[in-house]
């Protein structure tokens, strides 16, 4: 009897480690990119390097935009662990949480992915703390914005002015700047906004970058562009952020390759900077585009708006605090002195 059991004993601790050696990991992954758009591709570009360094054992499906649920319900899905792994702009977040206003810095003047990339390296802790209010794990940026995005609209916006009464599709800390700017802001997700332009629901939204803004038609719905915008500055546009019990839960060495996987759509992300440049060429050959740029003057005086709205912001919170003094101690040391100045910064 003691040697059956012993047997059986034996043969259960031998299944019970063979199925933990082949047990797979299958995860979702949302984004608030549209299908077919070079954002989107870099989710699954980073899906399937996972695969392959893991051998198979990570399996993760990328969705889009909308496919789940729809955009603005994917903080709840990811915190309570209905989907694994996020790459969606935090800016959509104010409402769960005030502090991710910060995500878009009104008057921003950064413009190169090198300047935005440098800055959220150097916020990386303070969304990590952010984050893990929210039972999520933030792993760092998965992509930096390539360039300023752009606000196009169907009706003339070459001056600062010309804002005054119009619905504006924006978000995160970019709808209070337009707000000052006399406008009315509207929130919108991607899936959203070329439909919003045809029934007439806005005037202009802002939205990424031209390469994506033409593979979602918006050069069909629009004639004006603003370029640059200055209701952001280049940012972390695809955070990766991980439910903490999914990451918790596997081992040192998959975790390993998560984060190998990131570091390869980041150079992916650097290269969509070429897209963008090709793709800004074929809208100004567009005879139905007319793309415009403010005066220095209404420049000037928007970026003091933002940079108003940003430091009023920051007062709010210790955490509010803490992250101005990051902000404006990058641009400070990335030569934009009198932009970091108006943000109080003293040397």
């Amino acid at each position: 009897m003691k040697k059956t059991l012993m047997i059986f004993v034996s043969v259960f601790v031998l299944m019970l480690g063979t199925q933990t050696a082949f047990a797979k990991v299958k995860w979702r992954l949302v984004t608030h990119a549209m299908p077919g758009t070079e954002q989107q591709r870099i989710a699954e570009v980073f899906c399937e390097t996972v695969e392959t360094l893991s051998g198979g054992e990570i399996s993760i499906t990328p969705y889009p935009a909308g496919v789940l649920f729809p955009v603005f319900e994917t903080f709840d899905s990811l915190a309570n662990g209905i989907v694994n792994v996020g790459m969606v702009y935090s800016a959509y977040w104010p409402g769960k949480d005030p502090l991710f206003n910060f995500t878009t810095q009104p008057g921003s003047p950064l413009s190169t992915y090198a300047e935005g990339a440098y800055l959220i390296e150097k916020l990386e802790p303070w969304f990590e703390k952010l984050y893990a209010k929210h039972r999520m794990t933030y792993l760092g940026h998965a992509m930096v914005s390539p360039i300023y995005e752009q606000l196009m609209a169907v009706v003339p916006i070459d001056s600062i002015d010309k804002l005054e009464g119009l619905r504006v599709r924006s978000s995160g800390m970019g709808g209070k700047f337009y707000q000052a700017l006399g406008a009315t802001t509207v929130s919108l997700s991607a899936p959203d906004i070329y439909t919003a332009f045809q029934t007439k629901g806005i005037e202009a939204a802002e939205w990424t970058f031209w390469d994506e803004n033409m593979r979602m038609g918006f050069h069909e719905v629009v004639s004006h562009v603003l370029d640059p915008a200055v209701h952001n500055g280049t940012t972390e546009y695809f955070p990766l952020v991980v439910n903490t019990r999914s990451w918790e839960a596997l081992t040192p060495e998959q975790q390993d390759i998560i984060i190998a996987a990131r570091d390869r759509i980041r150079y992916l992300s650097a290269m969509v900077y070429n897209r963008e440049i090709m793709a800004r060429e074929q809208w100004k050959e567009m005879p139905n585009i007319n793309i415009v740029s403010w005066s220095p003057k209404d420049e000037a005086r928007a970026r003091s708006i933002g940079h108003k709205i940003v430091f009023e912001e920051a007062q709010k919170s210790p955490e509010g605090q803490e992250f101005l003094e990051i902000y404006r101690s990058v641009l400070w040391d990335l030569g934009h002195k009198e932009d970091a100045k108006e943000l109080g910064y003293k040397e």
